[in-house]
Parts: structure tokens; C-alpha cells; sequence
């Protein structure tokens, strides 16, 4: 399923809708931490990139376990999901996580009305 909107009304479509059915991914797991990211993503056809809600997790030597710490939000290389194709990841929302990461070269405006597809994968599996 695809949902068309402007990137600044995905987060709060996202928001409305239930997604548990859809598996997250590890993005990035290493001895002390863990990247787990939606298994759902926002595309973005004019800059070739998808963006995935995501949450950091530390290692808890008590829990043995890796527990979440904060949420980030992550930009992928469209296309480039399963071959570890993620470009950059901050603690911030889906507008300011793609102004920051192209570094002034777009204003506020112009990010906020790019057009993007939510796109839920069929049969909640996360493929």
C-alpha cells in the first residue's frame, strides 16, 4: 500500500494509523548497541531516498539485553535497504532529519512540500 502526501503531513499520517503488523528491521547491530528501523518507509522520489522512523538501543548488562534509548530518524538510499544502504541518522523528525542532512542546500519550505509515498509493505512481514 502507498500513501501520497507532502513529507510535512507523513509523520502525522503515520502517526494515525496502525503499523504494528509490520515487522521492524535491525539496521545496525554491534556488541554495545542496536539500530532497530521501521519496516514501513517514506519515499522520496525527487532526492531518490526513503526515510525510516528508528530507535537506538544500548546494551543493558543487568537485562542482557538491548533496550531502546532514543528515537532517530533515518535517511536510506532508495533501493538500498537490505545491502546496509543508510546515509545518515539523527534524533530529529522526518523535515529537519532531511534539512540537516543536505546541509542548507533546500529551505524549510521547499523540504516541507516535497512530495512523498508512505509505503506499507503487503502481508506485515517487513519485505
Amino acid at each position: 500500500m502507498t500513501i501520497l502526501c507532502r513529507l510535512h503531513e507523513a509523520e502525522e499520517i503515520v502517526s494515525e494509523m496502525d503499523l504494528f503488523h509490520v515487522a521492524d528491521d535491525v539496521m545496525e547491530s554491534e556488541e554495545n548497541y542496536r539500530i532497530v528501523v521501521s519496516g514501513w518507509w517514506v519515499y522520496i522520489p525527487s532526492l531518490n531516498i526513503n526515510l525510516h522512523e528508528g530507535v537506538f538501543c544500548n546494551y543493558d548488562e543487568e537485562e542482557k539485553e538491548y533496550l531502546p534509548d532514543f528515537a532517530i530518524t533515518v535517511i536510506m538510499e532508495a533501493g538500498q535497504e537490505k545491502e546496509g544502504g543508510w546515509l545518515y541518522y539523527e534524533q530529529d523528525g522526518f523535515l529537519l532529519t532531511v534539512l540537516n542532512y543536505f546541509g542548507g542546500q533546500m529551505d524549510m519550505g521547499t523540504v516541507s512540500m516535497l512530495p512523498c509515498l508512505i509505503c506499507i509493505p503487503e502481508g506485515g512481514d517487513g519485505a
